[in-house]
């Protein structure tokens, strides 16, 4: 049987600090990321260094889905937002209802963990492999539960 070790000082101090420099790599790779991304969208001519200041100040700005794609780019999970194709057909969607989402409390990130979900799911119920590529029977799968959930909350909460 396992027994209970009580842990030292030392120990949780340690793993207290290894905690908050992840949390601080993370904060710091993610702005990093949302800066390269400011720099895609700036236009060349300027030298100056882009920040996230100045994003805000620019005409154009990233929207929440974008944001989200940014954050879920290293994140295994959300591995078939890397074929472009699906990824642009994922923002069309969120972008032409983006009116309804934000009316629902629906998010960039939300909007994400729902196709991750229901990618999930059409694969649990299909007996697929875990990183199986997407084609285009499951984004179809995945487009009609978007519809059918927009379909749920106009019904629910009227619209």
């Amino acid at each position: 049987m396992a027994e209970n070790k009580n842990s030292t000082m030392s120990e949780v101090l340690k793993r207290e600090k290894l905690r908050k420099e992840h949390k601080k790599e993370q904060v710091e790779t993610e702005r990093k990321a949302i800066e390269a991304a400011v720099a895609k969208m700036a236009p060349s001519a300027t030298d100056e260094k882009p920040s996230i200041a100045s994003a805000a100040n620019s005409r154009r700005y990233l929207s929440s889905y974008e944001v989200a794609v940014i954050k879920t780019s290293k994140d295994l999970r959300y591995y078939f937002l890397l074929e472009e194709e699906y990824a642009s057909k994922f923002k069309e969607i969120y972008q032409s209802n983006e009116e309804t989402f934000k009316r629902y409390a629906i998010d960039g990130p939300k909007y994400l963990e729902y196709i991750r979900e229901s990618y999930e799911r059409y694969k649990k119920v299909h007996s697929l492999m875990p990183l199986e590529p997407m084609k285009p029977k499951y984004f179809k799968y995945v487009v009609d539960s978007i519809h059918e959930l927009i379909h749920m909350l106009g019904q629910r909460f009227g619209s």
